[in-house]
This record gives C-alpha cells, structure tokens and sequence, in this order.
C-alpha cells in the first residue's frame, strides 16, 4: 500500500515537471537564436503574453504595481501626480484606469489563444478588432498623458521599469528563472510600445535600457516629501482589502520588496532580517509548490473580455479593489472624469 502510494506520489510529481517544462523546452526549440525575437514584433508578443499571463500571471501583475509604485521615487513624477489629486479624490478609479488600458494594449494574443482553446471559431475580422482595441488603447494612454508635462526621461525611466521589475521578481519569487527569449520579447514589446506613445532616444537595446535606469536612478530618484504623499494613497487602497490585523504586517513587508534607493526615496527604514527572510520564505515556498505540485494553467489569465456587452461597454473579467464599472467601460472613457470624451462615442 505504502509503495503504491508512493510510486503515485512519484508519478505525479514527474508529469508536474514534465507538463511545467513543455512551453519552455518547446520555446528554446522553436527559436535556437534568441536575437529572432528581438527582430519580430509578433514573435515577441507572443511571447510575452504566455509569459506574463499564463506562465507567471500573478508574480507579472504584481511586478508591474511595484513598477508603478517605483515611479513615485521620482519627484518629477510624484509632483505631477500629486497635482492631478487624483490620488486623493479617485484612487481606485485611478487604479482600475491604469491596469484597464494596460490590460488593453497587452490582452489581444491572449483573448484569441483563449477563444481558440474554447473551440471557438474566430474570423479575421474580429481578430482585427482585438487589434484595434489595443491600438486605441495606446491612442488613450497618449491622450492622457498629453495633459501634463511629462519628461521624456521619465517616460523612458517608466519603461525601464516595466521591463525590468517584471524579469527581477519572476527571477527572484517564481517557479524557475526567465529564459534569454522571454527576456528578449519584454524588451521588444515594451519597446514597440514606446515607439508607440512617441517617447524620443528611446534605448534600442535591453543592455543600453537597463544602463538608462542605472544613471537615471543616480541622478533623479531621491527623497522628496512628494514622493509619499502619492504613494500612501496606493498603499491604502491594497490595505482596503485585508484583514485589519494584516496591515501593520504588510506596511513591514513593503520594504522587503523595494530596493535601497527606493526606501530611501521614500524616507522608509530598511527591513530587519528576520522580516527579510519571512517574506522571501513566503515566496519561496510558493514557487517551491506551484514548481512541484502545481499543473501549468490553460488558458490565459486576462482582465479584459473578448467582447462588449449589449450596451457597447467592456466587462472586466474579475476586480482586484472593488468594481469601478459596474456596467463596463468604454476605451475612450478610461482615466480622470474631467478628461472624458464631450460627446458620446461608440466602440
């Protein structure tokens, strides 16, 4: 009895690791030379979306909050946000607007691979459609970013972050580590972005990338007051949604997950170890147990649904904070109130 659990037990762990790998194993072999997908847009897509929302999805989200919340070290940036009041009077719309838009520009691979597995028949057509809905996504994001005076290296700081928080938590927190092609398509697709929001001398390689951040950090994140006077605001919002008795722990916790410059940025005292090492130990255990006892997901992890609803708007597929649409949005609408489209439009 004993054996026969035992040879079970065996068993299953080696079909985990087996079904865990297959995407990988099958990624290496499909491109031998990685500097392809530096080459090929959709290539990189691809990629990034099985990556970020099937691969990783949870460990992905979370990097692109923190890359978010490490703009704020900067005082360029923290001072504009806090002119906007947008923190204080609308955080959760904030919020939704940002992951919406985002979820947008990056969800189109991910909706049709979703809608094929369902055995769904999806014409050229709508997989025009998808496309366009990303596009006007971006179109959005540059609309309202043009209400302020953004720098263009704090645009490409931004981008930066987005690259690179991704492939440091997954490397750090996750099952196992990125491969050269997976970090080559966050590249590419953040990349093509930029070019797409008209950011200027925008680094054409990860390398040239990571050495902006590198000198940018020096010179322009720092304490500021500013800098937590927006940040707060983001910080109680994920507070509204725990336990009261968890919120000192979290508050503990956050330094754990940003870097010296960032705590110094924002006037935080560095963790103790013991704290240090709970919170690694959390996620390590996490990893350790999707690695070994987890099967790989199906389908695709996406916040935005495939199509509009009966009245022309867009569901969210699940809510992180709390509902913000609750008759689903518009593209055109996403962002500040005062910022909305004078007339009606339909998508």
């Amino acid at each position: 009895m004993y054996f026969l659990l035992f040879g079970t037990f065996i068993s299953y762990i080696a079909i985990v690791r087996y079904y865990r790998y297959q995407y990988l194993n099958k990624l290496q072999r499909m491109y031998p030379d990685p500097d392809i997908i530096l080459k090929n847009g959709r290539i990189a897509q691809e990629i990034y979306c099985q990556t970020f929302r099937k691969e990783f999805p949870l460990i992905s989200r979370e990097s692109i909050e923190v890359a978010l919340f490490k703009t704020f070290t900067v005082p360029t940036v923290s001072k504009i946000l806090l002119s906007t009041r947008e923190f204080e009077k609308a955080p959760l719309r904030r919020a939704e607007d940002t992951e919406l838009i985002l979820s947008e520009i990056i969800d189109v691979f991910p909706r049709i691979q979703n809608q094929l597995m369902k055995n769904q028949v999806v014409t050229t057509k709508e997989k025009i459609k998808q496309y366009e809905r990303a596009e006007l996504s971006i179109h959005r994001l540059n609309e309202l970013h043009g209400k302020y005076p953004i720098l263009n290296d704090d645009y490409i700081f931004t981008v930066a972050l987005f690259v690179d928080e991704p492939i440091r938590w997954i490397n750090t927190f996750e099952w196992r580590p990125l491969d050269i092609r997976e970090i080559n398509a966050f590249f590419k697709v953040w990349y093509d972005i930029g070019l797409k929001m008209n950011i200027k001398d925008l680094p054409d390689t990860y390398e040239k990338l990571m050495q902006f951040r590198k000198e940018y950090e020096e010179k322009a994140v720092h304490y500021s007051p500013v800098n937590w006077k927006v940040a707060e605001p983001t910080l109680n919002l994920l507070y509204s949604r725990l336990p009261s008795f968890m919120k000192p722990i979290i508050r503990k916790a956050l330094p754990c997950l940003l870097e010296e410059i960032d705590r110094k940025a924002f006037g935080l005292e560095n963790p103790s170890w013991i704290m240090n090492s709970f919170v690694r130990s959390i996620f390590n255990l996490r990893a350790q147990f999707i690695r070994y006892f987890l099967l790989p997901r199906r389908y695709y992890w996406t916040r935005t649904p495939w199509q509009p609803n009966e009245h022309g708007k867009y569901m969210p597929t699940f809510c992180i904070y709390g509902m913000v649409y609750p008759e689903g949005y518009r593209i055109s609408e996403l962002g500040p109130t005062k910022f909305a489209p004078k007339c009606p439009v339909i998508h």
